[in-house]
């Protein structure tokens, strides 16, 4: 009995794989692959926050684009639940997303495409370390990866009429589903990434800074998107915690931290690009400053 039971639970991902060493792995993977297209692309750096420039060189007054990767390390599945079970494969993951939650992960990064960054949530098809090595060493992280934009989830979420909250993303590696009842969920080619970000910078005259400028609005004005909650109580267990987006203190300290590096003699933006650049990263997504050259 307790042998069936382990064959039947999953592999918890974060127990077979680093989000650190996968991130990294899809962090260069687009770097190489926008370089190789004749762009400039610019990953930020958290220690860039505590330090006195920013380190390289990034041109604000050229062309570019936000580009955000949300990393997402779920479970590698042996049984569907509920049955029937759509068109997996033997092999088939899930990771679990909010899309209710105020001012939380999927909020910010859907607010963030919808003005104007390319936004993708990348996910691995595969479960353990040495596999993901010999991903590393042959440039196939991506490759072997699902790849999904936030305006697809909410499309999807939209046009059946299902209610924001708790939901599961359910792949293999030629189809994915948005759950609980398994809705077809349209993917991004590993190829397409880069061509969209080419095409975006291709057919817009908006600069970098402009772009994030324009980012750090949003992060303001992020409400405008929430949909209704289900019906039912409030979360008290938020209030109790003083979630500063929920008291309205968020704005504030984002205000706040724009003034303090500004006063450490950024320019403005510098200091915009840190402010977008520690946010994203601080819900766990890798922002990826692209230009031309």
């Amino acid at each position: 009995m307790l042998s069936a039971l382990v064959r039947n639970m999953p592999i918890e991902l974060h127990e077979r794989l680093s989000e650190f060493s996968y991130g990294y792995g899809i962090t260069r993977e687009v770097e190489n692959r926008l370089r190789a297209t004749g762009l400039s692309a610019v990953p930020f750096l958290p220690s860039l926050v505590q330090e006195a420039s920013l380190g390289f060189d990034v041109a604000f007054n050229v062309r570019g684009v936000p580009l955000m990767i949300q990393f997402k390390l779920g479970q590698a599945m042996r049984r569907f639940k509920p049955a029937p079970r759509p068109r997996l494969s033997q092999q088939f993951w899930r990771y679990h997303i909010d899309t209710a939650e105020p001012d939380g992960q999927f909020e910010l990064l859907l607010k963030a495409e919808q003005d104007g960054a390319r936004v993708f949530y990348i996910a691995p098809m595969f479960h353990d370390w040495e596999i993901y090595l010999g991903h590393f060493e042959r440039n196939e992280v991506l490759k072997q990866s699902l790849i999904v934009t936030p305006s697809a989830i909410r499309s999807v979420l939209d046009s059946n009429v299902v209610p924001d909250g708790g939901h599961k993303i359910v792949y293999d590696d030629q189809r994915a589903y948005l759950c609980s009842e398994p809705l077809p969920l349209a993917t991004v080619d590993e190829a397409d990434l880069t061509e969209k970000v080419r095409a975006d910078l291709d057919h817009r005259e908006t600069s970098l800074g402009e772009a994030l400028e324009e980012l750090l609005s949003g992060f303001e004005r992020r409400a405008e998107i929430r949909r209704a909650p289900k019906a039912g109580s409030p979360d008290h267990d938020r209030a109790l915690y003083r979630i500063p987006s929920d008291d309205g203190r968020a704005a504030a300290l984002r205000r706040r931290r724009l003034n303090r590096f500004m006063a450490r003699g950024r320019s403005r933006e510098e200091a915009v690009a840190l402010v977008v650049g520690a946010e994203t990263w601080s819900m766990g997504a890798q922002l990826i400053f692209v230009t031309s050259k």
